[in-house]
C-alpha cells in the first residue's frame, strides 16, 4: 500500500473541495493506496492582539497528526502572515522523511496550496476549479473588501507568481470543467498538452429523480444548496429575483441549504420582502439533500463566480431544471434552452422571468428534466469520469496505477 499526499484546504464537512477530495480518496483506496491530507489550519489562528498570536505561534510551531473522517492528516499551523506566505512553512517541512510521499496530488479550488510540492521538484497532479484571480474578483464584486485589497498591488503579484509556479511545474493539470481549462490555457500557454478536463463525477445511483410523480411533495419550491454566506454566491440577488417571482406565483417558496444565515443575509431577505417565504434549512445529510433535490421544481444559482458548480451537477442528475448566472463553470454545464436557462450576472429580472416560466409550464420542466438526466449519465456520471481520473493518474504514475 503506497502513501499518497493530497495537498488541500483545511477539511470541512461540506463544500466542493472536500467533495473532490473524497472522489480522489475513494479512487486511491480502490487502487490499493493510502491517502493522507496535508493542509494549513487557518481556522485555528486566535483573534486578538499580537501577544495572543505570538503565544499561539510558540505553542503551535510544528505540524501535527490529525484525523478527518477516515483520513489521516498532517496539519500545519497557520502563521498570521499575508496570505501569499501561507504555504512556505509546509514546504520547509517536506524535506523531513515523515512528509515524503511517492504520489502527490493537489486538490483545491485555486492552486496555491500546491506550493509546497511545487518547490520540491517532484512529480505531481493538480486538480483545480478556478484561478485565484477569478475567485477574488467574484468576492470583490459582491462587496468583499478583503478580496478587493488582496487582488491588487504586491500581494496580488506574489499570489499570481505562486499560482504560476504550481501550475507550470505540475506534471499534469486537471481542470474541473471546460471553462477553467480554457482560462488556464489562456493564462499559462506553456502548459498546453498537460491540461485535461475532468468534471466532478456525480454518483447517479445516489443522485437520481424520484420514481413517480406521486412521490413529489405538494409544496412548490425552488432550491439553492451551497455556502449561502459566501459573497460570491450572491444570494442577495437571488432574493430580489424571488421577490419578482412572488408577484406572479405567491404560493412558491425558496429553500436554502448550507450554513446558518448570517445577519447580512437575513437583512437582505428582509429588504427584498421575502423573509416569510424563505426556508433556511441548514446543513443536510446526503439523504436529506437528495430528497430536497428530488422535490424541487427549479434549482437556482445566482453566483458571481463558479469554477464548476457541483450542486448544479447534482441537481441535473436528479432531473431538476437549472436557472443560473453566466458565472463560469455552469456556462459549460447548463445547456441554455435545453436543460435550463443562463442569465447575465446580477440580472434578477431575467432570472425571475425564467424561474416563473418553468414554474408555470410543467411540460417544459419535464423536457428539461429528461434532458438533464440524460446529460448527467452521458457526461459527468461517476462511472464515466472516474475512468478518466484513473487514466490521468496512470499517465503520471504508471508504476502505481493500472487501467
Amino acid at each position: 500500500m503506497t502513501k499518497v499526499c493530497i495537498h488541500t484546504l483545511e477539511p470541512l464537512q461540506h463544500g466542493g473541495v472536500m467533495a473532490k477530495v473524497r472522489v480522489v480518496g475513494e479512487m486511491l483506496r480502490d487502487s490499493g493506496h493510502h491517502p493522507h491530507l496535508m493542509y494549513t489550519a487557518t481556522d485555528q489562528v486566535p483573534s486578538g492582539n499580537w501577544m495572543t498570536k505570538i503565544k499561539y505561534l510558540l505553542t503551535h510551531a510544528t505540524p501535527s497528526e490529525t484525523q478527518f473522517e477516515d483520513y489521516q492528516g498532517i496539519s500545519f499551523p497557520y502563521w498570521p502572515l499575508p496570505i501569499w506566505a501561507t504555504y512556505f512553512w509546509p514546504w520547509l517541512w517536506m524535506k523531513d522523511s515523515r512528509y515524503k510521499f511517492p504520489i502527490q496530488i493537489v486538490v483545491s479550488g485555486a492552486a496555491q496550496c500546491g506550493l509546497p510540492v511545487a518547490l520540491t521538484g517532484q512529480r505531481y497532479i493538480v486538480w483545480i476549479s478556478t484561478l485565484y484571480e477569478d475567485e477574488l474578483d467574484g468576492r470583490a464584486l459582491a462587496g468583499d473588501a478583503w478580496a478587493a485589497k488582496t487582488g491588487t498591488g504586491l500581494s496580488a503579484r506574489l499570489l499570481q507568481y505562486e499560482e504560476k509556479l504550481v501550475i507550470e511545474n505540475a506534471t499534469m493539470v486537471i481542470a474541473n470543467g471546460e471553462y477553467i481549462a480554457n482560462k488556464i490555457l489562456d493564462k499559462f500557454p506553456s502548459v498546453t498538452g498537460k491540461v485535461r478536463t475532468i468534471v466532478y463525477p456525480v454518483d447517479t445511483d445516489l443522485f437520481h429523480p424520484r420514481c413517480t410523480i406521486q412521490e413529489k411533495n405538494s409544496d412548490s419550491y425552488i432550491l439553492f444548496t451551497g455556502r449561502i454566506n459566501d459573497p460570491r454566491k450572491n444570494v442577495g440577488m437571488l432574493f430580489k429575483a424571488f421577490a419578482r417571482v412572488l408577484t406572479e406565483l405567491s404560493d412558491v417558496r425558496l429553500v436554502l441549504t448550507g450554513d446558518e444565515p448570517n445577519d447580512y443575509l437575513l437583512e437582505s431577505a428582509s429588504e427584498a420582502g421575502v423573509s416569510s417565504k424563505v426556508d433556511f434549512v441548514g446543513r443536510q445529510t446526503e439523504e436529506q439533500l437528495i430528497s430536497l433535490y428530488q422535490g424541487a421544481e427549479v434549482f437556482v444559482l445566482a453566483s458571481n463566480q463558479e469554477g464548476l458548480g457541483i450542486s448544479v451537477l447534482e441537481a441535473m442528475a436528479c432531473g431538476v431544471p437549472v436557472v443560473s448566472t453566466n458565472c463560469g463553470g455552469p456556462d459549460n454545464i447548463v445547456v441554455d434552452g435545453e436543460t435550463g436557462f443562463l442569465v447575465d450576472l446580477n440580472d434578477d429580472y431575467h432570472m425571475a422571468k425564467h424561474i416563473t416560466r418553468l414554474l408555470k409550464d410543467p411540460h417544459l420542466r419535464e423536457r428539461f428534466s429528461n434532458n438533464s438526466i440524460r446529460l448527467a449519465h452521458e457526461s459527468f456520471s461517476r462511472k464515466v469520469m472516474t475512468k478518466s481520473l484513473l487514466k490521468a493518474f496512470h499517465d503520471v504514475y504508471p508504476e502505481y496505477f493500472s487501467v
